[in-house]
């Protein structure tokens, strides 16, 4: 007669009344264990009312790391007051110019006297050829027609051969210093004063330098 092995019969509810409820085992409290080590939770025992145990695995709430402690906030050093050093060296410098500017002024003073001084000197020692001064303005005046001869009173006779050679009429005028030469045109007039002279000389002298 074979052998037949009966199976449990489902109820109505679809639950296998005839099988009894799983008791747990060491292995599966092995396994649980593992698998809590494993997914880093914590494992709480439960009992159950079938008097068996089963684990209640809650997954750990990782604890925030302790927040670094801020730096000390250092005191915001109170910026340097404007340093005093452009000031006093605008203040050098323009002193510098303006000292410079009077020095330049006192110089040119200064040349003008000597120079005068020198011309007198001179003059007394060799007296200028006023003929040949009045012939190298005469020679500048272009195609002006000159009609007189100015001179200083002292000066009237050196130059009445010159003005009768050209028949110009010789004006001798006061306010004329010995040694100048003015020759009136048509147009306007040339002058070879002493003053003008000295001038040129001076001029020279400072575009040399």
């Amino acid at each position: 007669m074979p052998c037949s092995i009966s199976t449990p019969r489902r109820n109505a509810s679809g639950s296998c009344a005839a099988w009894p409820p799983p008791a747990p085992t060491r292995f599966r409290r092995w396994r649980a264990s593992l698998a809590s080590i494993r997914n880093g939770v914590d494992a709480h025992p439960l009992q159950l009312d079938d008097g068996a145990e089963f684990r209640r695995y809650v997954r750990a709430v990782p604890s925030l790391p302790p927040s670094p402690s801020a730096p000390p906030c250092e005191p915001v050093a109170a910026a340097p007051p404007p340093s005093e050093e452009p000031g006093v060296l605008g203040e050098a410098l323009r002193f510098r110019a303006a000292l410079r500017e009077a020095f330049e002024r006192e110089l040119a003073g200064l040349l003008g006297d000597l120079a005068v001084r020198v011309v007198a000197r001179e003059l007394r020692l060799a007296p200028v050829d006023l003929a040949a001064v009045a012939r190298t303005v005469l020679a500048h005046r272009g195609e002006s027609e000159p009609i007189a001869l100015r001179a200083a009173p002292e000066d009237g006779e050196r130059l009445r051969a010159l003005a009768n050679e050209h028949s110009l009429a010789l004006c001798l005028d006061e306010r004329l210093c010995a040694g100048d030469v003015v020759v009136e045109l048509r147009c306007g007039a040339l002058e070879s004063t002493l003053a003008a002279r000295i001038d040129e000389v001076l001029a020279a002298h400072g575009g040399a330098a």
